[in-house]
């Protein structure tokens, strides 16, 4: 039989702070590029399914970076032809 041993003293990590904005919308930018790298990957490979799933992936990351704040910006407003 195996002990687990738990120290309760360990020391613990410090939160992490919250994103800026700036910050908040480049990572959002780089996830949408990712996920449209990943859609075209899947339509190479015809897996419809995975395409919609990726879509709506895609869509939901649309929505959280609107629904970031006036500070981000829209991705209909910019270039997304090519990743930063």
């Amino acid at each position: 039989m195996i002990d687990i041993i738990v120290d309760p003293n360990l020391r613990r990590r410090r939160p992490r702070r919250p994103l800026s904005d700036k910050k908040k919308a480049a990572a959002l930018f780089r996830v949408w590029h990712s996920v449209r790298e990943m859609i075209e990957e899947a339509e190479r490979l015809g897996d419809t399914e995975l395409v919609h799933f990726l879509a709506v992936t895609q869509l939901l990351v649309e929505e959280r970076a609107h629904a970031a704040g006036s500070s981000v910006a829209a991705f209909d407003q910019i270039d997304t032809a090519l990743p930063n």
